[in-house]
């Protein structure tokens, strides 16, 4: 018997070291327990006239997990598109990574319907834009999940925005920032809302690998 699981352990360290080291992927989070983790309002935003963002900071108003999160406030005209992003500036490569999602909070003070959120990727080598095809409505008094599929192949239908060199499955080795960008969805004349003016809460976003 000793023999055996002596043979046995060789053929497994033997299997293992043909196979090389193999390494598995982390799950990334940011959770804002330990502070902003680099997350702000990019200064480009502050020169354009729809971007509506005016500040963040930790907070413990409300939280999705743990005693923070990143609290954002904007300023939203309601009788016109605007928006406001959030982003986090850091090299990834998520080839071996599934999804992406992030938990938004809108206060029961926010207007119904109006406010939607999407994810936002910045990659390749000439920082391109690649955006969640579609934004999810938030709702009030209510953390909301906004997720995507990370592209790993090409696939006729995507969760992301963007053709050619834009595309994210030709980049995704290449990611250079993930952002946070709220919308108030207003269309004048027949679509409009009243102001807001306060915070959303931006929680628990995760990155996960492949199983």
């Amino acid at each position: 018997m000793k023999h055996f699981c002596m043979f046995f352990l060789v053929c497994l360290f033997v299997i293992c070291f043909a196979a090389g080291p193999v390494f598995c992927a982390e799950i990334i989070k940011y959770d804002f327990e330990d502070g902003d983790e680099g997350w702000k309002i990019p200064d480009w935003a502050y020169y354009q006239k729809d971007h509506k963002a005016i500040s963040s900071e930790v907070s413990t108003d409300v939280s999705y997990s743990g005693k923070k999160s990143l609290k954002v406030i904007y300023d939203f005209p309601g009788n016109v598109w605007a928006a406001g992003i959030v982003e986090v500036e850091k090299d990834y490569d998520l080839t071996d990574y599934d999804e992406i999602s992030v938990e938004v909070f809108l206060p029961k003070s926010g207007p119904q319907d109006l406010i939607l959120a999407r994810l936002i990727l910045t990659v390749g080598i000439g920082w391109q834009f690649t955006e969640m095809r579609h934004p999810v409505i938030l709702e009030r008094g209510k953390w909301t999940k906004v997720s995507a599929k990370l592209e790993s192949q090409e696939v006729p239908e995507s969760d992301w925005k963007g053709r050619g060199p834009r595309r994210l499955y030709h980049n995704i080795g290449k990611v250079a920032k993930i952002a946070v960008r709220a919308e108030y969805d207003a269309a004048p004349p027949h679509r409009i809302g009243p102001r807001y003016e306060g915070p959303l809460y931006i929680d628990n976003l995760l990155i996960t690998p492949k199983k």
